[in-house]
């Protein structure tokens, strides 16, 4: 049972410190930023939205 806890307040406090060093990256209605962040990595940028070749319009 202690074991558990303790391993249960190590991921919080890693969870916590992971916050703490990138908590500019969870805020929500920043203003600092020229886009919305999108999600998917660096190349979200460029993403478009293509429509399923397995479609058919009929």
């Amino acid at each position: 049972m202690l074991l558990k806890l303790a391993a249960l307040g190590a991921l919080g406090y890693a969870g916590y410190k992971y916050y703490e060093k990138n908590k500019d990256s969870f805020r929500v209605g920043s203003t600092s930023r020229a886009q919305p962040a999108l999600a998917g990595g660096p190349l979200s940028s460029e993403a478009h939205v293509q429509s399923s070749p397995d479609i058919t319009n009929g």
